[in-house]
């Protein structure tokens, strides 16, 4: 993963958590239980230490999302 500040509208995410194991087990879910293609990331708010789930496809500008750190992929 990258050490890169990568921003994501927080209203964008899947699922949120403080645990990453609970993260990495509800992504793991939502992408059986969905018929998507896409590619889900784990990433870790900047501020708040708090891991959240989303598209990969759903990085926002600076303006518009708050820092995270990618930290698993699905």
């Amino acid at each position: 993963m990258t050490n890169q500040s990568i921003f994501f509208n927080p209203g964008d995410a899947i699922a949120s958590t403080h645990d990453f194991k609970e993260a990495r087990r509800s992504a793991e879910i939502y992408k059986a239980k969905s018929n998507s293609k896409k590619r889900l990331v784990i990433a870790q708010n900047d501020k708040n230490g708090e891991f959240a789930i989303y598209y990969a496809d759903k990085v926002a500008n600076n303006k518009q999302g708050l820092p995270h750190h990618l930290k698993d992929e699905l």
